[in-house]
């Protein structure tokens, strides 16, 4: 049934939408492809995304989640998004040979991570906040792993909540020091280096590394939660077209599920070599509807994330930001119950 909203913007200019230009977001595109020309969808990169929707190019967009902490004017439009969860290959630290032993580092480390997260209740804590805090005040009593130098990971600063979540890991496995040493020093190219990717790069070289760390993987061990890279956002004015976006995001994710050869491209990609890419693996690890589990993940995401932002909303903002969140969780838990 269509809303007052949906009937409005039907009879007037069609709904502007973004997604991100990857295989991660290719079932969604489809399916909202499939309402034109109600719906018009742009494909761009995250920080493409995120400057359309910021200057009004866009009324809606899949934005990187880190953008709920960085721009005050952008809010969840519906609980939608791509959540990951375990093994995608979307994100990866690729090691190589040489640094065979950092993995079994980040091993024990996740290990410890996870049962101070456990011991903390952060997947069940009332006070998130509080939480959280206790976590880093025990993560702080612990010895940090024992290295001989401080290994070396290309930092990625842009718009892309991979890049966010990679620096957050970096910093609860390497310790603090290890994490401010990294950004003062500028990367030695004589020493291997931990190589960051994302998405339909991560999924093309990933068999070119000896030793690899699945991002969405590690924060799931270590959190026991999914991953939410990116939320249907808009900027506060814009006018609604719920349940079209709604009705969109729940076919792809069931035919995604269920029906993936519904979404297989003609021409499967390859990846480094040359071997085609088996996309509906990718898929089964991935939800576009948001559950109360995504959104406590996505709260612990921005909480940590925060101190790592150079461009962040005021304290006073954010935590009603956050707020705003928990009572969003609490709704969908009572939705579900």
């Amino acid at each position: 049934m269509k809303t007052a909203n949906d009937r409005t913007t039907s009879s007037s200019e069609p709904v502007s939408i973004g997604c991100q230009n990857s295989w991660s977001s290719h079932p969604l595109m489809i399916e909202l492809n499939k309402y034109a020309p109600r719906l018009l969808v742009t494909k761009d990169d995250c920080a493409g995304l995120y400057r359309k929707l910021d200057q009004g190019d866009l009324q809606y967009a899949f934005c990187s989640s880190i953008s709920l902490v960085r721009n005050a004017e952008f809010e969840m439009a519906l609980p939608v998004g791509i959540s990951v969860e375990g093994t995608s290959g979307l994100a990866i630290w690729g090691l190589s040979s040489a640094q065979s032993h950092l993995k079994d580092i980040i091993d024990q480390r996740a290990k410890v991570l996870r049962e101070i997260f456990r011991s903390s209740q952060i997947i069940k804590a009332t006070d998130l906040k509080q939480a959280l805090q206790n976590a880093v005040e025990s993560l702080g009593r612990l010895p940090l792993p024992k290295l001989d130098f401080v290994p070396q990971l290309r930092l990625s600063t842009g718009h892309s909540s991979w890049g966010s979540l990679s620096r957050i890991l970096y910093k609860l496995i390497f310790g603090c020091d290890a994490y401010e040493s990294l950004l003062r020093s500028p990367i030695d190219t004589s020493t291997p280096c931990i190589d960051f990717r994302v998405e339909n790069e991560a999924l093309q070289k990933r068999c070119s590394y000896s030793h690899l760390i699945d991002l969405s993987e590690l924060w799931l061990r270590i959190t026991e939660l999914p991953f939410v890279s990116s939320v249907l956002q808009k900027k506060r004015k814009t006018c609604a077209c719920r349940s079209t976006l709604s009705e969109a995001s729940e076919l792809a994710e069931m035919r995604m599920q269920v029906e993936p050869s519904n979404y297989v491209p003609d021409m499967l990609p390859r990846n480094c070599q040359q071997q085609q890419i088996d996309l509906t693996s990718v898929w089964k690890h991935l939800s576009y509807r948001l559950s109360p589990e995504d959104i406590r993940s996505l709260q612990i995401f921005l909480y940590l994330a925060k101190p790592l932002e150079k461009k962040c909303l005021a304290d006073q903002a954010f935590t009603l930001s956050m707020m705003r969140w928990q009572q969003k969780e609490t709704a969908l838990a009572s939705q579900l119950a």
